[in-house]
């Protein structure tokens, strides 16, 4: 076990290439505060904290909850139109985590910057009963000014997805379910990626309303109506799901659908025309348009035929 704040700098200044090649005129772990040197202003910041037993489970394993630590903000960047460049975490930790354990987080973090980008700086430790892990990020506009705003979108506009919608947490039903196989849907719940490269493609095309898909689709879609005052129409048919979630949801399937979160995809929301360009060179999906102006509202339909969604995303505070 850490037994104070030296040895526990020094455990993680070795080894993890986040961490120890940092750009030659920055300033790293070990200072009252990290130095980074960008040319670019425009720059963004965001945090994202995971608690145990809240967010993650130690039976998941400390390389999966370093590496989502991590990707949760990265996906957050994405979602804004941006590039990681840094992180700064603060872990709780107390006597039971043990060095191996720490050592599994900390590669998990370090893996999931080596392949999408972002440096550890720094950050802080401290004793809690329960582990917790709370990632700051920096990341820096693909363009100047151009920015995935959740209040740009506008009448007519085309509503898209990457990726599949739902697999993550149907890889945390089958494990909190002990249900055998869909190795897939595990390794999205344990392992998802960030879509940068989706991001800077919307933004390239002038494409300026988007979000990152995290807490369920109807969650983060009305997020965008509210912000936008807009109506949004969604064809629940259209919704890129693999057919395996059709075995793993027994009953209410279009709310375990609508309701699914973690699955750190893009929605991305633009004119017509530059959905359609965008469609064809990403794994995007079209699944509705913003249909009024006038004021919020998120309306589901199943082959023409209005459908009630009882969203069932997790709240904090319910």
């Amino acid at each position: 076990m850490i037994n104070n704040e030296e040895q526990f700098i020094s455990f993680i200044s070795n080894g993890f290439k986040s961490i120890s090649e940092l750009p030659d005129n920055w300033i790293g772990i070990g200072d009252d505060a990290a130095k980074i040197v960008t040319n670019n202003e425009n720059i963004i910041f965001c945090t994202d904290a995971m608690v145990e037993d809240v967010h993650f489970r130690s039976t998941y394993g400390y390389e999966s909850i370093g590496w989502k630590s991590i990707v949760s903000n990265q996906s957050d960047i994405a979602g804004m139109g941006a590039k990681p460049l840094a992180f700064t975490v603060t872990l709780g930790i107390n006597k039971s985590l043990k060095d191996s354990q720490l050592k599994s987080l900390y590669k998990g973090m370090d893996n999931a910057c080596n392949q999408f980008g972002g440096y550890l700086i720094g950050g802080d430790v401290v004793k809690s009963e329960k582990v917790f892990i709370s990632i700051s990020a920096i990341g820096s506009l693909y363009k100047s000014n151009n920015l995935l705003l959740r209040a740009n979108a506008k009448k007519n506009d085309l509503v898209a997805v990457t990726g599949s919608i739902g697999d993550a947490a149907a890889g945390f039903y089958v494990i909190e379910n002990k249900i055998s196989g869909y190795e897939s849907q595990r390794k999205k719940f344990l392992f998802p990626e960030p879509k940068f490269e989706e991001s800077k493609k919307a933004i390239e095309l002038g494409i300026t309303c988007g979000m990152d898909l995290s807490d369920g689709l109807s969650k983060d879609l009305f997020r965008i109506s509210k912000a936008s005052n807009v109506e949004i129409e969604v064809e629940f048919e259209k919704i890129p799901i693999n057919q395996d979630l059709r075995k793993i949801y027994k009953k209410n399937f279009n709310t375990k659908i609508a309701s699914s979160g973690e699955d750190y995809e893009l929605i991305i929301i633009g004119e017509k025309n530059k959905i359609n360009t965008l469609s064809h060179e990403i794994e995007l999906k079209i699944i509705g348009k913003v249909t009024e102006n006038k004021k919020p509202n998120l309306i589901f339909k199943n082959n023409n035929n209005k459908i009630f969604i009882k969203s069932e995303s997790f709240d904090h505070f319910e």
